[in-house]
């Protein structure tokens, strides 16, 4: 079950993604929003979980939707895995097999150091 605290560090890294991806500073999201640069910066820390309109808002202009939020809250507990799932996201199936290789390759490794 998804907590606050997932859903706020989810949303947090997709405010954040989206925003660089388009180019977007803080003080122009923070525009194109209605909202004060901020509360952008709290949204993106991870510290503040946005009433509903204002998460209609943002993810209005960053592009992204609920399932997004959900997607990463329910698989990932760290920042650095939710950008490995957001790659994985966007590969062809060739590209998610090799991925995998390396990381079973990787992984036996760390075993094998550590046995």
């Amino acid at each position: 079950m998804i907590d606050e605290k997932s859903a706020a560090e989810a949303l947090s890294f997709l405010i954040k993604k989206q925003r660089k991806a388009l180019n977007m500073t803080q003080e122009q999201l923070a525009q194109k929003t209605g909202l004060s640069t901020r509360h952008i910066g709290k949204l993106e820390d991870g510290t503040y979980m946005p009433k509903f309109i204002t998460y209609l808002k943002l993810s209005e202009v960053l592009k992204f939707d609920l399932s997004d939020v959900l997607m990463i809250s329910e698989h990932t507990t760290s920042e650095n895995e939710a950008k490995i799932l957001e790659l994985l996201k966007n590969m062809s199936s060739e590209d998610v097999l090799t991925s995998l290789k390396m990381l079973e390759i990787l992984s036996k490794r760390r075993a094998d150091q550590h046995a």
